[in-house]
């Protein structure tokens, strides 16, 4: 006589499993997706910002270097500040030293400032 295999246990299992599956994996929902770019306000904050002028430049002894250093440096500053990868008018490669070195020190500084605020909130 042949075996009735409608009961077998581990068929009982995975009938019973895929069944309890069936009714709790609707009820599983995730929260909402986190936005990974940067919200409109923060980038308008970072475009309005005050950046603050360093003391002195590494070219303080003439005044155009000292004047392209500061321009690229509150525009670093600003990129710094929205703490991710975006770009307010970075210099291309290859410029003349003071407007890429501004730039990344002023980025320095604004990513100093983005962790810190971030960090008191």
């Amino acid at each position: 006589m042949k075996q009735d295999w409608r009961f077998d246990p581990v068929r009982c299992f995975i009938a019973i499993f895929s069944f309890a599956m069936l009714l709790s994996l609707p009820a599983c929902q995730s929260g909402k997706p986190r936005n990974v770019y940067a919200p409109a306000n923060e980038l308008a904050v970072a475009r309005s910002a005050q950046v603050p002028t360093p003391a002195t430049t590494p070219f303080d002894a003439n005044p155009q270097l000292k004047t392209e250093y500061l321009d690229a440096y509150h525009d670093g500053y600003r990129s710094g500040l929205t703490g991710m990868n975006i770009l307010f008018r970075k210099p291309p490669e290859g410029v003349p030293n003071p407007r890429t070195k501004g730039w990344r020190d002023g980025v320095d500084a604004g990513l100093k400032e983005y962790f810190y605020r971030k960090k008191r909130q």
